[in-house]
């Protein structure tokens, strides 16, 4: 098989990027896996060969078992009188048998069972290390299974060892020990003891009483309920007390503070008769008047009317005439006064009052010391309350217990006297050293398998998503975000590996199928005649030339279509012309720069773009386009990008670039640089060729799948 040939369907369209996906086969899983088997083997056998070994180094170990039967007796029943008058509280299966089992794990019993049968025999391993009686007692935990037999009051316990006789020894150490453990928790108390508690609570019985008798005389009072309710009463008393004195109080002060505002209104004397005469201030005006009327006759005589001395005397005769005129014309002459008899009466009210004042105020005193007396009593009855109800308290419950443990103490001696306790646990089945012992190899041994599977499946995963090269066509369109249009085979993939030992370098070559195919994808492309494709690749040594000589052959004996192949920048001796002439093909130079081929349609250039035929870049467009006029097919087989960037130039030129990748050779990156550069510079790069893949499915296990 020399060519994938593309299956039905083997295409569909991506939903967002727009890209073509094939889709997830069972042979492009397996392909992987047998790539890459070489590592996946060596990743299977380190696990199995690390289980082989533990296999051969595991010592058997021996496992013995024993089985406790747990009674419903009365250990989990508590009942408060021997009598049975009434009913006992007891805990259900479930709980009892847990509560077995919660002993039964304890730790320091784990330590007093290897103490006693030997750290030595039990973990030899053990001996010498720090803490080892500790150590030991966690390792034994893990060795030990403690299990409740579904449906049943069985406890079942299991312990493995690597000494059969210690495995069985030990778990019976352990249920003896257990048995007397549960003794002593489920142990009920002696007469002796009761009747001791009994006696310690008649002594602070005794000792709470005589603190009350004490606590009673000291603070002035019999029974704290009966002084209690008399003081309060003779509280509620004087405060009513207190408040009618201090109304009445209000009253008479009300009064007196009247009776005293009067009495300072009040004049101490008054007015008995008086009598009355002529003013004596009218005949003294007179007097004046007379004297400067007769100044003013004689100034009249001396000096003219209008003269200062005239007007001076005409102005005080004129102001001693006005005062006359406001003086009064009589006055009282005579008064004779008295003591004013109504002052008398409000000073004896007064005096009345104020003496009652004082009265009640002397009372009022009384009855507020008095009422401040009981409330000091009542508050300090109500803060030795607390104290005394807690004495009453630890009384009564003294009394209680005392009475009690007085009936508990003779329950006990009549239980002691019917019968004493018994265990209700029966060991039903001993533990006796076990025949046959388990080593774990096949569990190990399947470990190991399936780690192995495990590691292998990982290293394969690993591996092709770490790798930078392509094997499949999957791979191609993952890696390079592009659609595979071809898969071509490895020609000579016999005795093969892909290491690149055992032969020369690889050969491809195209079906009739592959190039009907590149030819349809070109027409979708350019419906037109004169159709440009341009085969590229990264690197050399890659296929692309073989592949465009394939194409160009395949194409031309199509229909006699014109095929022209412009050969740019072939490696060193190896153009096309000189290819088709070591095959056997006639050669024909029909221009200065090309020849026909076995006098076909195919014709193929001379080296292109190399010394004398070296091409300015301005000169590409006009020969491809002179070349679209002339063939109805035109392939160019353009250098690797890594030795020459024509393909660079021309890429923007022709109508399809298809860009080669041989298979575990080119590296993901820089075919991906390589597809960014054509984008760079005007091209597209429309898919992928997979050249000289090859097969490691076998083959009957290929046509499984």
């Amino acid at each position: 098989m020399n060519a994938a040939v593309m299956e039905q369907g083997a295409y569909a369209r991506g939903g967002s990027t727009g890209r073509i996906r094939s889709p997830l086969t069972a042979r492009e899983l397996l392909t992987p896996a047998f790539y890459y088997k070489r590592e996946a083997l060596l990743a299977f056998l380190i696990p199995v060969m690390l289980a082989v070994i533990a296999v051969l180094l595991a010592q058997p170990i021996f496992t013995a078992q024993s089985r406790l039967l747990i009674l419903l007796g009365d250990d989990y029943v508590f009942r408060s009188d021997v009598s049975g008058a009434q009913p006992g509280l007891s805990f259900d299966r479930a709980q009892i048998v847990h509560a077995e089992m919660e002993i039964l794990s304890s730790k320091d019993l784990r330590a007093k069972a290897i103490d006693k049968v030997g750290l030595q025999r039990v973990y030899p391993d053990l001996v010498g290390q720090p803490n080892a009686l500790e150590t030991a007692a966690a390792q034994l935990s893990k060795d030990l299974a403690i299990d409740n037999v579904p449906q049943s009051n069985v406890i079942e316990l299991s312990l493995r060892n690597r000494d059969a006789h210690v495995a069985a020894e030990v778990l019976n150490t352990l249920v003896g020990l257990y048995i007397e453990r549960r003794r002593a928790i489920f142990e009920q108390s002696d007469l002796t003891s009761v009747n001791d508690q009994r006696d310690q609570l008649n002594a602070r019985l005794a000792e709470v009483e005589d603190q009350l008798s004490k606590f009673s005389l000291s603070h002035g009072f019999g029974d704290y309920t009966t002084e209690f309710a008399t003081v309060q009463s003779q509280q509620a008393s004087l405060t009513s007390q207190v408040q009618a004195i201090d109304q009445q109080l209000a009253t008479r002060a009300g009064r007196a503070s009247a009776l005293s505002r009067k009495l300072r209104a009040t004049p101490q004397t008054t007015e008995l008769s008086s009598d009355r005469g002529r003013s004596q201030q009218v005949e003294t005006l007179t007097g004046k008047l007379l004297d400067l009327q007769a100044q003013r006759r004689a100034a009249a005589a001396r000096y003219v009317d209008g003269y200062p001395l005239v007007a001076d005397l005409d102005r005080k005769i004129a102001d001693l005439q006005g005062q006359i005129r406001a003086v009064p014309s009589d006055q009282v002459t005579n008064v004779r006064r008295g003591a004013n008899p109504v002052h008398q009466q409000i000073d004896t009210e007064l005096a009345d009052s104020e003496g009652d004042v004082a009265g009640l105020s002397r009372a009022r005193a009384t009855a507020a010391r008095d009422l401040k007396a009981a409330e000091t009593r009542l508050a300090e009855l109500v803060r030795l309350g607390p104290e005394y109800r807690e004495l009453l308290r630890k009384r009564t419950m003294l009394e209680g217990s005392f009475s009690e443990l007085a009936k508990r103490s003779e329950d006990t001696r009549v239980s002691d006297n019917l019968s004493k306790s018994k265990a209700n646990v029966r060991v039903i089945q001993r533990a006796d050293p076990p025949v046959k012992g388990k080593s774990g190899r096949a569990i190990l041994l399947l470990g190991g398998v399936i780690v192995g599977l495990v590691a292998a499946t990982a290293v394969v995963l690993v591996s092709a998503a770490f790798s930078d090269v392509m094997i499949s066509p999957r791979d191609v369109e993952q890696k390079l975000d592009l659609p595979i249009i071809l898969a071509v085979a490895d020609a000579p993939r016999a005795k093969r590996r892909r290491d690149g030992r055992g032969g020369g370098p690889r050969a491809s070559y195209l079906t009739y199928e592959d190039s009907k195919l590149l030819m349809r994808l070109l027409s979708s492309v350019a419906p037109g005649p004169g159709r440009v494709m341009q085969l590229i690749a990264a690197n050399g040594e890659e296929g692309v030339s073989s592949l465009t000589l394939d194409l160009a052959l395949l194409a031309s004996a199509q229909s006699a279509r014109r095929v022209l192949l412009i050969d740019i920048e072939p490696p060193e001796d190896r153009p096309a012309a000189q290819v088709l002439a070591e095959n056997g093909a006639s050669l024909t130079r029909i221009a200065g720069d090309r020849f026909q081929v076995s006098g076909g349609s195919l014709h193929v250039t001379l080296p292109i773009g190399a010394g004398d035929l070296a091409v300015a870049e301005s000169q590409w467009r006009d020969m491809i386009e002179t070349a679209r006029r002339d063939y109805d097919l035109v392939l160019i087989d353009a250098p690797a990008a890594a030795r020459s960037a024509a393909g660079l130039i021309v890429a923007p030129l022709v109508d399809m670039t298809l860009l080669v990748v041989e298979a575990e050779a080119t590296r993901a990156a820089v075919a991906r640089a390589l597809t960014e550069r054509i984008d760079s510079a005007g091209g597209e790069v429309l898919g992928a060729i997979l050249n000289k893949r090859g097969f490691y499915i076998p083959r009957l296990i290929y046509s499984w799948i």
